[in-house]
């Protein structure tokens, strides 16, 4: 019987993923390295919240409850990445908020997304 928390090393990957992200989201600016990548603070927003639903979609996957969960989890996401933005903006005095780094957000969010549903697809 599946158990709503999976398996317990997606439960803990999630959990550091998640705690890793919010330190370096925010981290103060100064303290950041510089790249020459274009948009490279785009790349990085997408890449890390498709990282990030994949963990708890990992973590929390039930067989017959993997739609339900997904939307909750696309939801929570969504928020959690627009509230970072509003405390870089409202707390911290070398970062800011950027509505374009939530738009990353999302976009890195619905590919986990996607990605997560071919792989239970493909899987049997």
């Amino acid at each position: 019987m599946p158990r709503l928390l999976g398996d317990k090393i997606w439960v803990w990957l999630a959990i550091t993923a998640q705690i890793m992200v919010t330190v370096a989201l925010l981290w103060p600016a100064l303290d950041l390295p510089q790249t020459d990548v274009p948009m490279a603070d785009k790349w990085a927003h997408f890449l890390v919240f498709s990282v990030l639903f994949y963990l708890w979609a990992q973590a929390l996957s039930v067989k017959n409850q993997i739609r339900r969960l997904s939307v909750k989890l696309v939801i929570a996401l969504i928020f959690y990445g627009t509230i970072i933005e509003v405390i870089q903006d409202s707390w911290s005095i070398s970062r800011t908020g950027d509505f374009m780094d939530v738009l990353a957000n999302t976009i890195g969010i619905l590919m986990g997304l996607i990605v997560f549903n071919i792989k239970e697809k493909l899987s049997f």
